[in-house]
Formats: structure tokens, C-alpha cells, sequence
């Protein structure tokens, strides 16, 4: 179990960091074209007053005794269950990077949990000795099930931002979007593209339910799935292709479908959104230069170009992962590299998670397990607790609105919202289609 530990920064260095911050923020957009990649203006919060980036949840209940935050992730898996998803975790990162930028004393007991079930086990065990304060399972899969059943049981919150799929015991939360929430959006979008009779392919136990005017699995030749779909639509009886599977399943799909078929619109499950599924398109020869259709949250890095609240809410994260990236003491999460490396992955939805246990600490004034917990249920966290993404409601197992739940598009063009590392390989970066809903 790696322990990553950010106490509160030094008042001088703390002062030098904020002050980097006010200075991306002057750059901001304030309308007319939009930034090309990489402009001072593509890399500053929104119009107005910048949102926090130092977040002082956590500052005076961690003054005795540090706040511990559980973190299980999946270094290597079957498809499915959670490989893809490392790199996003990195989310966790940022998140107590600002934490301790706001004077709090933060621990991250990060887990691998390699998997399994025996592994999500033995992960969530070693948590629970640890006497965390609650549990972010940034990985996804039905390895978690009897882990997350374990950790609820001994009293302890967890918060699954993967999660689409199945019920949850009392004290766990997802807090990504609902399956049901994810179909309805992707019907919406795709009636709105005039698409009603998809080939749907699914592999890696991820679905969606869309209807279908035909179906396959997808196995070991994608070729001959590709070739299927091919003839399909140049039959007329489909219209479209959904690739519903692990991001590096999806990859070698798609990728054999622009070989075969380029011009059937693609819709892909949210976990697209991975930055695995465009590094896999590249190993499989494919292009990122195609017209994807997903579903998911208003919080990635073209968000932070708009102008609004939810704007800034997401600038300041980007802000502190800048500065995170730029800090030679700052590492990934299992402390083999450099933050600077990962930050290229790290997304929102691992962050506003370990922002959640933080807020629900507060409420507590305590960071006890059964404390935290107890404040958790009930809680509601935004922009004020520091999250990027949309707030959360802690009244039921299903923390997201589902109004948030949106269509997106990707571009790969750079918003330039984060540092690239070298050597980086193509992305794609998801925007709202604010044709829809």
C-alpha cells in the first residue's frame, strides 16, 4: 500500500503557488474566437472572478490528525474491470494537491486491487486497518462487488466514480452517471442525428440499451465484426455502429471499422472517455480524427473554455493540476513517477470523489470513519467543496442528477487546459453538444 501524504504547504510557497494562479487567471477567456491549443488564453479559467484552486475544506478537522482517503485502482486487468481507468484516477492527485494548498493535512492509502475479487478483498482489508475515512474505488468492474459489500459493512463510505450498473448497499455512492441515465441521453443524441437503427457490439459485460437493428459480440478478429457491420449498412438495414466494451476493446473496434466502414456514425459507451481509447486507436492504426458521439459529464478540458460557474469550477481544477505538474515533489499516485507524467490523464470525476469525503469530513467536524460517513449521507457537494464536475447529492445510492448526465462530442484538437507530456500520443477531448437535451 503506497501512502502519498500533501501537508499543508509552507506560507511562503503557498503564496508564490497562488500567485502563479492569479496570473493564469488574468489570461482568461472573455469571448470573440476561441484559443488555439495551447494559447495563454486556452489555459486560464473562464471570465470574472477565478474560482478557488487552494480548497479549505479539510484545514481545521485535519489539524490533530490527517484526513486518510482510501484510493483502490487497477494496475492490470481483463478488459472491463478497471485497467483503463488508472490513469484517470490520477484525479485523486489533484484533488489532495489542493486539499493541502488549503492548509489540510491529507493522506492517500492507494491500493491495487490487480483485478480480482480476491484482490478488491484483500485492497479493501488493508484500507479498513488503515482506519481510512472513506473509500474511492476509481476503477469499475463486478470484481468490486463483495469488496464494496465488505467495506459498507465495517462502516466505511465508499464513493464509486465508474459506476454504472447494478444496486449499491447502503453507504455506497456512485457518483458517475447512471446506466439508465447514459441510455437515455445516447437515444436522445443519436434521434437528434436522425440515427434510429444501430449495429449494436458489445464485449467486456458493458451494455447499452439503445434497441438495435442488429447485434454481435466482439471477440478476438474485430475484422470480421467490422466486416459484418460493413455489409449491413451498405445493405441499408442499419444506420449507425454502438461499441459498447473496455476502452482498448472499443479501440480495436473502431479502428477496424475505419478500415471497412468510415462512414457509419459511431456512438460509443462512456468508456470512451478514457484517454485509453484514443492511445488505443493509435496502436491499432486507427485515426482520432473521426465524428464520436458519448455521453457523460459537462467537467473535461473544453469545459474550462466556456464562461460560467461550471467554467471556473473546472479551471481551478486544471489550474492546480498545472501547478501540481510543475512541482518537483508531487508524484503519480503510487509514487514511480513524476505528477507531471500522469497529468495528462488525470480526470474530474476521481478528484470531486476525494472532494466529496472531504466535505462530508467537514460536516462532521471529524475524520473519523463512522463520523464521515454518517455526515456523508445526506450531504450535498458543488462548487463550493471544491468540485469540478456537477454537484452531488449523498440522498440516494446514485449521487449524479441526471440532468447532468449530457451528450459529447470529441475533437482532437487541445483545449490546452494541461501540460502534455513528451512523447504524449494523440487525444481526443469530449465538449457538451448543446444541440441536445
Amino acid at each position: 500500500m503506497r501512502r502519498l501524504v500533501h501537508a499543508p504547504a509552507p506560507a511562503a510557497v503557498l503564496t508564490a503557488l497562488l500567485a502563479a494562479v492569479l496570473g493564469l487567471s488574468a489570461s482568461g477567456c472573455s469571448g470573440g474566437d476561441a484559443p488555439g491549443p495551447g494559447s495563454p488564453a486556452a489555459s486560464g479559467p473562464a471570465a470574472g472572478a477565478p474560482a478557488a484552486v487552494a480548497v479549505t475544506t479539510v484545514s481545521e478537522v485535519s489539524a490533530d490528525e490527517p484526513l486518510r482517503v482510501g484510493v483502490v485502482v487497477t494496475l492490470r486487468s481483463e478488459p472491463g474491470q478497471g485497467q483503463d481507468l488508472v490513469g484517470a484516477a490520477e484525479g485523486a492527485t489533484v484533488a489532495a494537491y489542493r486539499l493541502g494548498l488549503g492548509g489540510g493535512r491529507v493522506e492517500l492509502e492507494v491500493v491495487d486491487d490487480q483485478g480480482t475479487a480476491e484482490g478488491a478483498g484483500a485492497a479493501v482489508e488493508q484500507l479498513l486497518d488503515a482506519e481510512v475515512a472513506g473509500i474511492v474505488a476509481a476503477t469499475r468492474g463486478d470484481h468490486l462487488d463483495a469488496a464494496v459489500e465488505a467495506a459498507t459493512a465495517a462502516g466505511t463510505a465508499v464513493l464509486l466514480p465508474y459506476d454504472r450498473d447494478g444496486e449499491l448497499p447502503a453507504g455506497a455512492f456512485a457518483t458517475g452517471p447512471a446506466a439508465a441515465d447514459v441510455d437515455r441521453v445516447l437515444l436522445e443524441a443519436m434521434a437528434g442525428d436522425g440515427l434510429s437503427r444501430p449495429f449494436v457490439l458489445t464485449a467486456d459485460d458493458v451494455e447499452v440499451d439503445v434497441g438495435s437493428a442488429d447485434a454481435a459480440t466482439i471477440g478476438a478478429d474485430v475484422d470480421d465484426v467490422a466486416a459484418r457491420v460493413a455489409a449491413a449498412h451498405d445493405a441499408g438495414r442499419v444506420d449507425s455502429v454502438v461499441v459498447a466494451a473496455a476502452a482498448s476493446t472499443q479501440a480495436r473496434m473502431v479502428a477496424a471499422l475505419q478500415g471497412v466502414a468510415p462512414a457509419v456514425p459511431v456512438v460509443l459507451s462512456p468508456e470512451a472517455l478514457s484517454p485509453a481509447f484514443a492511445a488505443g486507436l493509435d496502436e491499432a492504426a486507427g485515426t482520432t480524427a473521426g465524428a464520436y458521439l458519448s455521453a457523460g459529464t459537462d467537467a473535461g478540458d473544453a469545459t474550462s473554455l466556456a464562461q460560467g460557474a461550471r467554467a471556473e469550477a473546472v479551471s481551478a481544477f486544471f489550474a492546480a493540476l498545472r501547478l501540481a505538474a510543475g512541482d518537483d515533489a508531487s508524484t503519480d499516485l503510487f509514487g514511480d513517477a513524476a505528477f507531471a507524467e500522469v497529468a495528462a490523464d488525470a480526470d474530474t470525476a476521481s478528484h470531486d470523489a476525494v472532494l466529496s469525503i472531504a466535505a462530508a469530513a467537514r460536516a462532521a467536524g471529524s475524520v473519523e470513519t463512522a463520523d464521515v460517513l454518517s455526515a456523508l449521507s445526506g450531504l450535498q457537494a458543488g462548487p463550493a467543496e471544491g468540485l469540478a464536475g456537477p454537484g452531488l447529492d449523498f440522498g440516494g445510492e446514485r449521487a449524479l442528477p441526471a440532468a447532468d448526465v449530457v451528450a459529447l462530442r470529441a475533437t482532437g484538437q487541445d483545449p490546452g487546459a494541461r501540460p502534455v507530456a513528451a512523447g504524449a500520443g494523440p487525444r481526443l477531448y469530449w465538449f457538451a453538444d448543446d444541440t441536445t437535451g
